[in-house]
């Protein structure tokens, strides 16, 4: 099995990702399922791969690169997903009874830009509306602009997209943009209503969000009582596994998040873990040690994730 995921390579795109995908399914027949979830602006699918046997009880979702510059996360979940395909194929107890729904780039459009510029770009309309927005918002090199791009290819930040405190959220541009701009309601965004409809369509026990950078876990949006018990122990599961620092003081992030939505509205014990250090993208030499710190979260995930009285 030769996957791109696990050659580490510099810029992990949307379509070494969908070669990745292809792969795993053939290779791991029946173990993995590949659907799209939703389309985005310019034409790429979002892709929802279900790990684990079919008619499983319990359910657990994974995310990543809702972010355009932080395709770093995407890397790592399609190499956490093979390897766990791997010792799972060894143990077939390891994944007994549970589902993991996994998108491994929520935001392929964004990704795209941020990698190539505007040759990332599908579609005129995308390109046009990219174009806006840069000669409104740059001030410096242009590719440097584009590289640090975090909005989908509408100019929607889709982690300031869900319905967590998003009426009172002042996002501070008011239009399409780079990052920051909420949409105009909740869910405006095609990404962001898939991975809505998807988190709508199972009994999720638990949800990681992948981001880029800090190495940190967010778990915190004001949850109170049991909730707030479980995802702090949740959270203090994967602070082990990965040596990540955990961050509670939520009245200091922006809210709109996925991670903050599945806690407010779904009540479902969620985290944000931010890999790399310093920058985002995330620079290639950072990449081992950020396998080798979460190589493990998906068993630990696993383990916390036994029935419970």
């Amino acid at each position: 099995m030769n996957l791109k995921a696990e050659e580490n390579p510099e810029v992990y795109t949307y379509e070494m990702m969908e070669e990745d995908i292809e792969i795993l399914q053939k290779v791991f027949h029946g173990m993995v399922k590949a659907e799209s979830a939703g389309e985005t602006p310019d034409g790429r699918r979002v892709y929802h791969l279900s790990i684990g046997k079919k008619g499983a009880g319990r359910h657990i979702l994974i995310n990543a690169s809702i972010h355009g510059r932080e395709y770093a996360a995407s890397w790592l979940v399609m190499r956490q997903a093979a390897q766990f395909l791997k010792d799972w194929e060894k143990d077939e107890t390891m994944a007994d009874d549970v589902m993991i729904h996994l998108v491994p780039m929520v935001n392929p459009d964004g990704v795209s830009i941020s990698q190539m510029g505007l040759e990332g770009c599908r579609r005129p309309e995308t390109r046009c509306l990219v174009r806006e927005i840069m000669a409104r918002e740059c001030r410096g090199q242009e590719r440097e602009y584009l590289r640090r791009w975090k909005a989908n290819g509408q100019g929607i930040d889709l982690n300031r997209n869900f319905d967590a405190m998003w009426e009172a959220y002042e996002d501070g541009v008011g239009e399409p943009s780079a990052d920051h701009y909420k949409g105009i309601f909740p869910g405006c965004a095609p990404e962001a209503a898939a991975l809505i409809a998807l988190t709508d369509s199972w009994p999720m026990e638990r949800t990681i969000s992948y981001h880029a950078q800090g190495s940190v876990i967010y778990w915190n949006f004001g949850q109170k009582g049991e909730l707030r018990k479980k995802t702090q122990e949740f959270a203090g599961i994967i602070s082990r596994i990965t040596g990540y620092g955990l961050d509670g003081d939520y009245s200091l992030l922006d809210p709109a998040g996925y991670k903050d939505w599945a806690i407010m509205k779904k009540g479902i014990p969620s985290l944000t873990i931010e890999i790399g250090r310093e920058t985002a993208p995330v620079p290639q030499e950072q990449f081992e040690r950020i396998w080798q710190e979460n190589r493990g979260v998906w068993n630990g995930m696993l383990e916390y994730s036994l029935p419970q009285n």
